[in-house]
């Protein structure tokens, strides 16, 4: 069973932090966050420690708009968005993993929202991870 990480509030998530959490997944993570910077400006990444989770959560803002949250987990890393129903259409025709857009729509929204969570353990999954951060800093 894998188990969310970075739950010490006095251990800031740094690159040191997290090659020990990732490991292999570190250049992942790294990939992530240089496209980030480089293709989503002025988009960035804020780490808050969250007492009532336990643990940390980085938090990818563009202004003042939450893009995803983002969690580490034992050698990888989860990369969660929030869409409304009016996205539904759209997220239908991405090209993205369809096993992604199947549990997307088979969630039954949390108020107004639904959930799509990508586990980033491969390119490919960073790939559409990427894909859906464009999709939601153009809205």
């Amino acid at each position: 069973m894998n188990k969310h990480l970075l739950n010490d509030s006095n251990e800031f998530p740094d690159d040191k932090i997290l090659l020990k959490h990732l490991d292999k997944s570190k250049v992942l993570w790294d990939e992530l966050t240089s496209t980030v910077s480089s293709n989503f400006p002025p988009t960035t990444l804020e780490w808050k420690y969250y007492k009532d989770g336990g643990s940390w959560l980085g938090k990818l803002v563009q202004k003042k708009k939450t893009v995803c949250w983002i969690s580490v987990w034992d050698k990888f890393f989860k990369v969660s968005f929030y869409f409304t129903e009016k996205n539904d259409k759209d997220i239908k025709n991405m090209k993205i993993d369809q096993s992604l857009k199947d549990a997307y729509f088979a969630h039954k929204p949390i108020g107004k929202l639904k959930p799509l969570t990508v586990e980033v353990k491969t390119k490919k999954a960073l790939k559409d991870v990427c894909e859906l951060i464009s999709y939601k800093t153009s809205l």
